[in-house]
């Protein structure tokens, strides 16, 4: 009890410390969206955290910033109004609801782009992902400040380990979106749309089968306690962006605008290292609670990518402008020979060999 009551203390001193003392400061920056509150568990929440502490620290404590997590103003779609509105200044968002407003947010989610995180994190932190952003604010009037990725997608299901194409047909899997539906149809497997929120009952009740989220995902909202296989499929490389109103922003200082690059930066790199850490401590746990995780060979791999890569970048392609696509192609094959990378199934390879010894 002792212990329990400590750790509540120490959370409730550090979201509270964070949220800010408008007393001291100016008007509270808000900054919703809709993860798990502990920093120590979602990666997201990490990376919240620490922008809010850079940008209290960059000013001398004159810009504090007040967290809303886990839904606490609404939906994603609420909270986008919000801050159009400027009720709300940030918002961290999923690209489920941002390609319904700019497609091409969702692009560098289509499955199997990637060899590994570093090839990602090139592509990330590269001059593609800027002219993405760019191109979102312009069409949106919503100022977009970051992407904010965290890590590989693995998929979980009740039925049976998933290996080859074969194993997905007539698995029922949770579907985020048209593009989910897009990659699961190519594997033979059934999409059912369901929201979030209603995630764990679905998989409960058999409504789904299965979903997709990173392996710390599964662990923070115990889907573990639903869900009896994982496969460390490492489909999609997973994201949000970071989102600001535009007249806000433009209003702020040039000094603050530095201030807030600083801390989106140190808030990108918060949530991507908390996000291997949790990776690993999360296959751990999972595996201790019992789930069967199956590691994919490079020929496994292969097999997935084949039928998923093209439907999926034929697809997107449909949605919007098809340079999106194309040049996101050529960015990387660019970024894939400045690595080094030769053969095309070194993706596989990499990711095998890096989940055998997290794993042991």
């Amino acid at each position: 009890m002792r212990k329990y009551l400590a750790f509540s203390i120490i959370l409730t001193m550090t979201l509270g410390f964070f949220a800010g003392t408008p007393s001291m400061a100016e008007t509270p920056i808000k900054f919703a969206y809709l993860g798990n509150p502990d920093p120590h568990k979602a990666a997201y929440t990490a990376g919240v955290v620490s922008f809010a502490h850079l940008m209290e620290m960059g000013s001398g404590g004159r810009l504090q910033v007040k967290i809303f997590p886990a839904g606490t103003l609404g939906k994603e779609t609420d909270i986008l109004q919000a801050v159009k509105s400027n009720a709300v200044q940030i918002v961290s968002a999923s690209m489920v609801t941002l390609s319904r407003i700019f497609p091409p947010s969702q692009v560098m989610m289509s499955p199997y782009l990637f060899k590994n995180d570093a090839l990602a994190w090139e592509v990330a932190d590269g001059p593609y992902a800027q002219k993405l952003l760019e191109a979102f604010t312009e069409e949106t009037g919503i100022k977009a400040l970051a992407i904010v990725d965290s890590g590989f997608l693995a998929i979980t299901n009740n039925k049976r380990p998933l290996r080859t194409p074969s194993d997905f047909i007539g698995i029922r899997l949770r579907a985020m979106g048209p593009l989910h539906e897009t990659m699961f149809k190519a594997l033979g497997a059934s999409a059912v749309p369901v929201p979030w929120p209603e995630t764990y009952a679905s998989l409960q009740t058999g409504v789904a089968d299965g979903q997709t989220n990173p392996a710390f995902v599964v662990a923070t909202f115990k889907l573990y306690e639903v869900q009896k296989y994982m496969t460390l499929a490492n489909s999609q490389f997973g994201y949000q962006m970071w989102l600001c109103n535009k007249a806000w922003y433009d209003g702020l200082p040039e000094a603050d605008k530095n201030i807030m690059r600083d801390a989106v930066k140190g808030g990108r790199m918060s949530t991507r290292s908390m996000s291997l850490l949790r990776e690993q401590e999360s296959l751990i746990q999972l595996k201790n609670e019992g789930m069967k995780i199956s590691a994919l060979t490079g020929e496994d791999v292969s097999a997935l990518q084949k039928l998923v890569r093209p439907a999926c970048l034929d697809w997107l392609r449909t949605q919007m402008d098809a340079r999106w696509v194309d040049d996101l192609i050529a960015v990387i094959n660019k970024a894939e020979k400045k690595l080094g990378y030769k053969a095309p199934s070194s993706r596989g390879n990499y990711m095998h060999h890096r989940r055998k010894l997290r794993l042991k």
